[in-house]
């Protein structure tokens, strides 16, 4: 899913390694939308480097016997003998590939997050991510899966495109070799993680491809109070003739959008609170509503405009995409065994 992730602060990481170094509440009652469970995981750990070159001493000159070209193995096939950490429809998800790939998410939420393992809180945060991780790489077998089923293939020159690009933005092969090596990551390891990122996106192209860009769409105004007695006595004022926009910058408690006098701004369906947003979406422009609560407070509406086709903005494209192939996904699992031989 672009969306994977672990495979983003994974690369990130990369990048930030190789290279010279050098909130206030939404405005809106927006309701928050889970991460897509299918985030590619940062590269994983282990135990011997594959073709990775030794650093350089401190100071000296590479030659050009010690550039080393990355290009990634063939996919061979998992020996019957390895331990396994769960199935779909039968195929393996190795236990050695999940402990490597739980280590590395554990030692990157611990160093960027601040997280302390030893106390509770960092304990069941822990088990968490390692459950993610987990299921993380079942939905990789999934997509895999479904992406055969679809004749869609990650091609050998499609996964060294993508790896060379990477070696690009590291300045060279040896910086990025270097980074494996500092890491105990194998090229198949990140090789692996490519190929899974040109699946997850292959297959969201094709399960969201058809998701319109231009869907109906209200621009409307909010006054938010804390209590009903409060938005009760503004509506009266309303009612009264007093202009809507002053009265959302005198007592409106939403800070992020009473300085417009409550402009909201345009949105579709699926963005905001479920009660603000019935409300909205039945209103006709000018109209102002009754006051309506939801679990941010108590809200009076105005509607100033309303489009059945508005283009979306490029952000609420890529989470509707998100949402779509997320919703796609759970109903393909519903559909196959899935077996976890491990709790995290």
């Amino acid at each position: 899913m672009n969306q994977r992730s672990f495979w983003l602060i994974g690369l990130m990481m990369i990048l930030a390694a190789c290279s010279t170094p050098a909130t206030p509440p939404p405005a809106p009652p927006v309701e928050a939308t889970a991460a897509p469970t299918t985030a590619v995981k940062p590269a994983a750990p282990a135990a011997t480097p594959t073709a990775a070159a030794k650093p350089a001493a401190p100071g000296a000159t590479p030659s050009p016997a010690s550039k080393v070209t990355l290009v990634c193995p063939p996919v061979t096939a998992s020996p019957t003998t390895t331990q396994v950490a769960a199935r779909v429809n039968g195929q393996p998800v190795s236990l050695d590939l999940y402990n490597r790939q739980a280590a590395q998410a554990q030692a990157a939420m611990i160093q960027n997050g601040g997280l302390d393992p030893n106390s509770a809180q960092g304990k069941e945060a822990i088990k968490s991510l390692k459950q993610q991780v987990l299921e993380q790489m079942i939905d990789d077998v999934v997509i895999a899966q479904q992406a055969d089923r679809e004749g869609i293939k990650a091609t050998d020159a499609q996964v060294n495109q993508r790896l060379a690009e990477m070696v690009v933005d590291a300045g060279s092969a040896d910086k990025l070799n270097e980074y494996l090596t500092k890491n105990q990551l194998t090229l198949a390891d990140l090789c692996y993680q490519i190929r899974s990122q040109i699946l997850g996106d292959a297959m969201l192209n094709r399960v969201t491809g058809a998701l319109p860009a231009n869907v109906p769409q209200v621009r409307a105004r909010h006054i938010l109070m804390a209590s009903a007695q409060q938005a009760q006595a503004v509506r009266e004022q309303i009612r009264q003739g007093k202009d809507f926009a002053d009265l959302a910058k005198q007592y409106s408690v939403d800070e992020a959008t009473k300085v417009n006098g409550g402009d909201l701004g345009w949105f579709p369906k699926g963005v905001m609170d479920p009660q603000f947003e019935t409300i909205a979406f039945q209103m006709r422009p000018g109209e102002v509503s009754n006051v309506v609560q939801t679990q941010f407070g108590y809200h009076i509406i105005k509607l100033e405009e309303k489009q059945d086709a508005r283009a979306l903005p490029p952000e609420l494209i890529q989470n509707a995409r998100q949402q779509a192939f997320l919703a796609w996904l759970q109903a393909v699992r519903e559909t196959l065994k899935i077996e976890r031989l491990i709790t995290p």
